[in-house]
């Protein structure tokens, strides 16, 4: 009765440590995601509740053709990085067969391959580790990890005694070896994970980077074309670059007046800082109007209301941006006059009517061109400016879409060059009431 008594109380006690096994292992694969340590406290749970004292666990290599140790208890040399081949020894014929082996009584020749004979097979191994294991083993127990019918490793509890391990370790040994898998496949998805979210932040690096490069040649290449010129080039079909089209568009020219002799009171430098100002600030005005300034010759700005982007009612922005330069002239000769004692005067000229939009030239050189009739009417009202500084002369077209809008004085018609007829022409006075 006493002897069934042990018996009984010796069932109850390992269950126990059953159930507290698993709860630790559990606990243990949750607890952290660093897998060296999850499996080295898999492998102390065997020992602290069952007393398997040598233990190791052995995950496959990217090749496939050898497992090596990744954690290790009980051992005087822990062995980590040594490796096994799959398909030698009792542990690699788990591997290769992904199926439980329990050795009762063994001999130290039947337990390992030898890994330097191994392993000086593949010179690659620079390194050899010893393969940890005890002296004179007498019984081994192995299980492959597998996650998902793939081999991913294999644990391998071993033993100084005989026939030390009954059915009821291996069942215990096989949870911790699904604990480990388990534990394995975690590290495996939160590794996918991270270097998931790696690869994206380094594409999205890329491509910011890219972006801010294009960005700033984009920036630096609207400097010497319109942006709305680029824009459509880039929106356009590369077919249809050299592709003309005919725009009803209205066009303007401002030009400095005596600037010859300005120039000649000023040194190079000084020319420059004239021109940059007088450049940089009549730009924004025409941009804020919705036009674009389609050429700086000398000292002469050429821009197009409606050109190369559509716009309404473009000989009112046209008309309302020439009341904004001359204003506009006004704030940069107060400067001017502070910085090299010169104010200058300009004449404008603007004509509505149709023209010919598109690149020009070749595959290796393309200039954005505005040709007809309409562009050299333009420039020729302009040039009636010459002896009337900071007047503002308007086409016949221009005046029928904008003599709702101003106070204007026309001239006599006009004989210009290029034209076999008389022009009618419209000095501006000013915005009507």
């Amino acid at each position: 009765m006493i002897n069934e008594d042990a018996k009984l109380k010796e069932k109850l006690d390992r269950k126990n440590r059953e159930i507290q096994i698993l709860k630790e292992s559990s606990s243990i694969i949750n607890s952290s995601l660093s897998l060296d340590i999850n499996l080295h406290r898999l492998l102390k749970s065997l020992d602290e509740y069952f007393l398997f004292k040598h233990s190791m666990i052995l995950l496959t290599d990217a090749d496939g053709k050898f497992l090596t140790v990744f954690a290790s208890y009980g051992y005087h040399e822990p062995g980590i990085g040594s490796k096994v081949r799959i398909g030698k020894g009792i542990i690699g014929t788990v591997a290769k067969r992904k199926k439980m082996l329990n050795m009762g009584n063994i001999t130290y020749g039947l337990m390992y391959m030898s890994p330097g004979k191994d392993i000086s097979e593949h010179p690659e191994y620079e390194i050899i580790i010893k393969l940890p294991g005890l002296s004179s083993p007498k019984s081994q127990v192995a299980f492959p990890l597998v996650v998902q019918d793939e081999l991913v490793g294999v644990i391998s509890v071993e033993s100084e005694k005989i026939n030390i391990f009954r059915q009821e370790d291996e069942e215990i040994i096989s949870v911790i070896a699904e604990q480990a898998a388990m534990a394995i496949q975690k590290s495996m998805f939160f590794e996918a994970e991270a270097k998931r979210h790696k690869e994206i932040h380094e594409i999205n690096d890329r491509l910011s980077n890219l972006l801010s490069e294009q960005q700033k040649t984009l920036s630096l290449f609207v400097k010497y074309v319109p942006e709305p010129i680029v824009k459509k080039a880039l929106r356009d079909k590369p077919e249809s670059i050299f592709e003309g089209e005919l725009m009803d568009i209205t066009v303007l020219f401002c030009d400095i007046r005596d600037f010859t002799g300005t120039s000649e009171k000023l040194n190079p430098n000084e020319v420059v800082l004239l021109l940059n100002a007088y450049y940089s600030n009549m730009t924004k005005v025409i941009r804020n109007n919705d036009g674009v300034v389609h050429q700086f010759v000398g000292d002469e700005i050429f821009a197009t209301f409606g050109a190369p982007l559509s716009v309404t009612n473009s000989q009112e922005k046209a008309v309302y941006c020439a009341f904004d330069m001359l204003n506009e002239l006004a704030e940069i000769n107060m400067e001017l006059k502070k910085s090299l004692n010169v104010d200058i005067k300009v004449g404008i000229g603007i004509n509505y009517g149709p023209a010919v939009v598109g690149n020009l030239g070749s595959k290796d050189r393309i200039v954005y061109s505005v040709t007809g009739d309409t562009v050299n009417t333009g420039k020729r009202i302009e040039t009636l400016t010459r002896s009337c500084p900071n007047t503002i002369l308007i086409s016949e077209s221009v005046y029928q879409h904008t003599t709702h809008l101003i106070k204007t004085k026309a001239w006599d018609p006009i004989s210009v060059k290029g034209k076999s007829e008389k022009v009618l022409v419209y000095e501006v006075l000013g915005l009507s009431a």
